[in-house]
């Protein structure tokens, strides 16, 4: 009874999930949505903190990355979100005066300032270059097993690792989906290490059941 509600519970998240993902998609980290990228020459070394803030001040509230570029450090790579990019000319006079006023410096614009409008990344893309490793990976694993396993029931052990590594990826971007938690760089590698517990878990009941099978039959 209580596998039922655990399992029920899991099969609830993921077609919660599965509507979610259809009707409104993913939530894509800054770097992988519609953004901004403005990159600032400021002529000195410059705390990433400080720039976010000044950034923040002209072009309001949002998400926002800033991230240290070339050998001296003297230049920030900006990431912001699309919306808050109207009126960008206007801005980035008023980011340049800012920074100017900041660090001492008499930077002008048009040469210190650099905007790029970047589309939004599409996530198959990110996912794309994983998915024939990890289909050949599961394909020599279910083969192993199958044979490993064969004895206790082929086609049921076949079906078990099937759905249980279906059900554990299909729960985790369920539970992405539902909780609005953006896709970025931690996501693949996370998705990878539940792929792996959980066919190491599965695959340690089933040693077990294996065993046990072999005792009895020794038994006969």
């Amino acid at each position: 009874m209580k596998n039922k509600i655990i399992y029920g519970i899991i099969l609830a998240i993921i077609i919660i999930g599965a509507i979610v993902i259809a009707t409104i998609g993913l939530k894509a980290d800054l770097t992988y949505s519609k953004n901004v990228r403005i990159d600032i020459y400021v002529g000195k070394t410059f705390e990433n903190n400080d720039i976010k803030q000044i950034v923040k001040e002209v072009f309001g509230k949002g998400r926002v990355i800033v991230q240290k570029v070339e050998l001296y450090e003297d230049m920030a790579s900006v990431l912001i979100e699309e919306k808050n990019a109207d009126n960008i000319d206007e801005k980035v006079e008023t980011l340049n005066t800012k920074i100017n006023e900041k660090y001492g410096v008499e930077n002008k614009a048009e040469e210190a300032i650099q905007v790029t409008h970047q589309p939004k990344v599409r996530l198959y893309s990110i996912l794309s270059p994983y998915l024939i490793p990890i289909a050949i990976s599961t394909v020599i694993i279910l083969v192993y097993v199958v044979i490993r396993y064969r004895k206790i029931g082929a086609l049921k052990t076949l079906a078990l690792y099937a759905i249980t590594i279906l059900a554990s990826e299909a729960l985790y971007l369920s539970i992405l989906a539902i909780c609005r938690i953006p896709i970025n760089c931690l996501v693949i590698p996370i998705g990878l290490l539940i792929y792996i517990l959980a066919i190491t878990a599965l695959s340690i009941m089933q040693e077990k059941k294996y065993n046990s099978y072999v005792e009895e039959e020794k038994k006969k």
